[in-house]
């Protein structure tokens, strides 16, 4: 009988421990989960409280008899025009952003749904997507305290035009912000950056024909081709500040490239150094500050000056009244200012001042990203053509394909200036004030003239005559680009396959594309690396000879494969 008692105390005493267990757990899950929803909250960039008056929602279609059907609302319109999205928005910052909300609707749902896949891709896990997001979350938990008021307004108008569902992490505003501080939240991630390289120039005086002031412009962002197809020319009429145009895509409203009335032109390319984060601005909010309030050089550098910003950039600035042109290499601890000798200006994605000499980040960028060679290959170009510049010439630098001192590379090498990767090309003559868009894809198709003049309502001495299209680049239509597209296919493939670990397939289309695209030298690459896998190392040693017999770009993979064959 006392055993049996002691049994049912020992199981009483098991099950009590058990309910204690089981209750702490429950406790401790509880309070995780709070503090996590707590954390969710605090973080959180919230929009600003909308207490003004009721805006229109509704969009008018006008089909036009001959040209194509716009859209408005109020006085705010889009059309599709010369291959490209035209917006005028007008109006205080609120309406500008409702305005631009509804008619971009379609469009933006589609971006921001590609940039959440994109998002997907680089980063396949979903734990690792959790823990940069709460990472980036903690971080920039204060991004909107570094952007003016008007533009918070203008944003949170926009955003409450957007779609909200379980499909994004965050709600509308907050990933609104992030978008436009793409630069800033990429800036310490070097191999999944989506700004691999943009560059611009500007030329003047002697070396242009008639002493034009002119201007060439690239920007890339590696998000998609949607970027580049929906490439769009936005212009600004706010209250009180001067009129702009930005070209970009449906819901930016910051500026990566963009010109205002006064015939200011900025272009933004990112950059690094060893500067750590701030609280700040991010540039290109930063950039149309300057276009929406400077009207020369000396204007915006005083504003920049004045200015927090949260990461590193490089901007090129040009007063087409002044006929003046300078690189501002800014960062959260230093602006430098870099003026244009002989007529000649030019910016890429690292800094070159002395003033950043012992700049390890800023190395980096120099020597293992392409903005070096790019930077290089400017100005040989510039000076090479020095006279004789005009409009076309432009257009054929920002074409130009071949690397520093003419060495030959293949189509897509990342060290020419025209990678087959842009997502927007622009040439500006900001003496007759006329800007050309390249049509696309990238910088192949023909550059569409927007006269600036009408646009911003100059006045207009005699008969001009009516701006001409850039010829489309002969490469568009020809055999060569049509055998580099299907190679690209074939290696896409080959990739995929090496991900789910079928190497000898993988090798089979890796092979296919080099014999489509001898020069496409990432292929080559690859076709090493799956035979270095499989164990068959004296292929594996022909192919990476091959690899480095086409000029790579990356310098990284060049210094892995030299170390391999040695």
């Amino acid at each position: 009988m006392p055993s049996l008692v002691v049994g049912n105390r020992g199981r009483d005493t098991l099950r009590r421990l058990l309910r204690s267990v089981g209750l702490l757990v429950v406790v401790l899950v509880m309070s995780l989960a709070l503090t996590y929803t707590a954390f969710r909250r605090w973080t959180v960039n919230s929009a600003p409280v909308d207490d003004g008056p009721v805006l229109p929602y509704e969009v008018k279609i006008e089909a036009g008899a001959q040209g194509p059907p716009r859209l408005k609302v109020g006085k705010s319109w889009m059309e599709r025009r010369g291959g490209f999205w035209r917006f005028h928005l007008q109006g205080g910052p609120r309406m500008m952003g409702h305005s631009h909300g509804l008619l971009a609707s379609r469009i933006t749902a589609a971006l921001d749904r590609k940039v959440a896949a994109t998002f997907h891709k680089r980063v396949p896990s979903a734990t690792d997507r959790w823990t940069l997001g709460n990472r980036a979350r903690w971080r920039y938990r204060n991004l909107a305290d570094g952007i003016p008021p008007v533009r918070l307004v203008e944003l949170a108008a926009f955003s409450r035009t957007m779609v909200d569902s379980a499909e994004f992490p965050e709600p509308p505003f907050h990933r609104l912000l992030y978008y436009h501080a793409l630069h800033e939240l990429t800036q310490h991630v070097e191999s999944s950056s989506p700004l691999p390289g943009s560059h611009a120039f500007a030329v003047w005086g002697k070396q242009t024909v008639e002493g034009a002031m002119l201007v060439g412009r690239t920007f890339e962002l590696d998000a998609g081709d949607i970027f580049g197809r929906e490439t769009a020319l936005m212009v600004y009429r706010g209250e009180e500040t001067i009129p702009f145009v930005s070209v970009g895509w449906p819901g930016m409203m910051g500026v990566v490239t963009g010109v205002n009335a006064r015939r200011l032109f900025v272009a933004v390319n990112a950059a690094r150094s060893d500067d750590d984060l701030q609280d700040g601005i991010p540039v290109a909010l930063l950039a149309r500050e300057l276009l929406e309030r400077a009207g020369s050089i000396p204007e915006a550098v005083k504003l920049i000056k004045a200015t927090p910003v949260m990461a590193p950039a490089v901007l090129l600035l040009v007063d087409g009244k002044a006929d003046r042109a300078e690189v501002v290499e800014l960062s959260p601890g230093a602006v430098v200012v870099r003026k244009g000798a002989s007529g000649i200006q030019v910016a890429a994605n690292h800094f070159v001042d002395a003033k950043y000499k012992g700049d390890a980040a800023n190395d980096w960028q120099r020597r293992y990203s392409t903005s070096e060679a790019r930077h290089k290959r400017m100005r040989q170009l510039l000076r090479r053509f020095g006279g004789r510049i005009d409009v076309p010439t432009t257009a054929m630098i920002l074409r130009n394909r071949t690397g520093v001192d003419d060495v030959p590379l293949g189509l897509g090498n990342a060290a020419a200036l025209d990678s087959l990767a842009a997502t927007h090309g622009v040439v500006v003559d900001l003496s007759s004030f006329v800007l050309w868009i390249a049509r696309g894809p990238h910088l192949l198709g023909a550059f569409e003239p927007v006269d600036l003049k009408a646009l911003f309502g100059e006045a207009v001495l005699g008969t001009a005559a009516r701006p001409k299209p850039i010829e489309a680049d002969p490469l568009g239509a020809s055999p060569q680009l049509e055998k580099y597209r299907l190679a690209l296919a074939q290696l896409a493939h080959a990739r995929w396959l090496r991900e789910v670990r079928d190497h000898a397939r993988a090798l089979d289309f890796a092979t296919r594309a080099t014999t489509m695209d001898p020069e496409l030298e990432a292929a080559h690459r690859l076709k090493g690396d799956l035979h270095w896998l499989l164990g068959q190392k004296a292929e594996a040693r022909k192919a990476y000879r091959q690899y480095l017999g086409l000029n790579p770009p990356s310098l990284a993979e060049r210094e892995r494969i030299k170390a391999r064959l040695e």
